[in-house]
């Protein structure tokens, strides 16, 4: 009897490093409620590093990648495995009640959305006043913060090279949104970037003697890959993808597959028409990836996935719809896409999601409620990457309050 008294006694302890290997296998919602088991799980859950850990480990995991999609009326976020599996997207309302940053208000204001790191950066652009507003989100933790507006104002509308781009740069563990304008006053094109760590604008300008980035026009779209941004734009009426390197802050051009024909000869005339906007930014995993639409005559046309690893390399030829198709992600068996629709110029706004199955070679319709109307879509991975955990963050709110004081 005692040998058993004794023996209840005695407490077994998991190793620390153990408790942390375990926890970061977990998903954000588990996270976010354990935080109360005590003031070391506290502690542990709320630091940057294993926020970092967690999500190196969740980017892995196809179950933590969900797409969140932005309508006239509120925000929807699907799991993307879910998606592939359902007939029709059933995402959770995400509450979007942002203090100063109305989503849905009064005038024409323009919404786009850039995702890193399972953040997510929400633009307003107001078309009648030629401002803009920044906000940037974790859906998963429902933290976020809002950005400062940029030194740049009253602007006009035609020299603005809207589309904004956000990312990541591993050499300062810092995020970035970048904002290329050009002014009335000076045609050079200038950048300005915002830094998350110390709260700030600043601007760059561009070498004098880089007509190549002056000279194109960036096309609106926008990708963060691997540390960099990516834009489609034009050099001497040729399609051409130009990114900006995070870390270098240096503009650089990536070869265009070179098989891809960018021209199709109409059958009737025998003249050469130009299809070369019709391409689409996108990644898949962690990968850039690139759906054009391409074709030798007019009967003929379709759109061709293809994705940079160590180079180009083609993924799927699939039928054309009168839809130029953005890759937004791939399932886990690489066998479906998800696809965003965008209408060519002057058709319309009104975007759609669909899948395409590369075994059968058939799309899928997502069906969802027809009373929203899609306006922007994007993917985050699940992550406990909160604003306040961001030390550049806190010291600048600290040193705001300490000048209060």
């Amino acid at each position: 009897m005692r040998i058993c008294k004794a023996r209840r006694r005695r407490s077994f302890t998991i190793p620390n490093d153990l408790v942390e290997e375990i926890l970061s296998r977990l998903p954000v919602k588990s996270l976010m409620r354990f935080k109360c088991v005590s003031k070391a799980w506290h502690t542990l859950i709320s630091s940057h590093q294993f926020a970092k850990s967690h999500f190196q480990r969740a980017s892995q995991n196809p179950n933590r990648m969900n797409v969140l999609v932005l309508t006239n009326n509120c925000v929807l976020s699907s799991g993307c495995e879910a998606l592939f599996q359902s007939r029709a997207i059933h995402g959770q309302p995400v509450d979007v009640d942002f203090h100063g940053f109305p989503l849905w208000g009064k005038g024409h204001v323009e919404k786009n959305l850039a995702s890193c790191n399972g953040l997510v950066c929400i633009e307003l652009y107001n078309v009648d006043k030629w401002t803009t507003q920044y906000l940037v989100w974790n859906p998963s933790t429902k933290s976020y913060k809002n950005i400062p507006s940029p030194t740049s104002t009253n602007f006009s509308v035609s020299s603005y090279l809207r589309r904004f781009g956000f990312g990541y740069d591993y050499s300062t563990d810092d995020y970035k949104i970048l904002r290329p304008y050009n002014s009335d006053h000076i045609p050079m094109l200038r950048i300005e970037i915002f830094s998350l760590k110390t709260f700030t604008w600043r601007t760059i300008l561009l070498d004098e003697d880089d007509n190549f980035i002056r000279s194109s026009p960036f096309i609106e779209n926008t990708i963060y890959c691997n540390g960099a941004i990516y834009w489609s734009a034009k050099r001497n009426w040729k399609p051409s993808i130009i990114y900006f390197d995070l870390a270098d802050e240096i503009f650089h051009e990536l070869p265009w597959p070179e098989s891809v024909s960018y021209y199709f000869r109409g059958e009737s005339s025998g003249k050469y028409y130009d299809k070369s906007g019709a391409w689409e930014l996108g990644t898949f995993g962690e990968h850039l990836c690139l759906a054009v639409c391409t074709a030798e005559s007019c009967s003929d046309i379709c759109m061709q996935l293809w994705v940079m690893k160590e180079s180009w390399t083609r993924l799927a030829t699939i039928p054309y719809r009168g839809f130029f198709l953005r890759p937004v992600c791939v399932s886990r068996n690489g066998e479906n896409f998800l696809l965003q629709e965008t209408p060519v110029k002057g058709v319309g706004v009104n975007f759609k999601l669909t899948v395409f199955n590369l075994k059968k070679k058939a799309y899928r319709k997502t069906p969802y409620d027809r009373r929203k109307t899609i306006v922007e879509t994007t993917t985050y991975v699940e992550s406990l990457y909160s604003l306040d955990c961001n030390g550049g963050l806190n010291q600048h709110f600290q040193e705001e309050s300490s000048k209060g004081h």
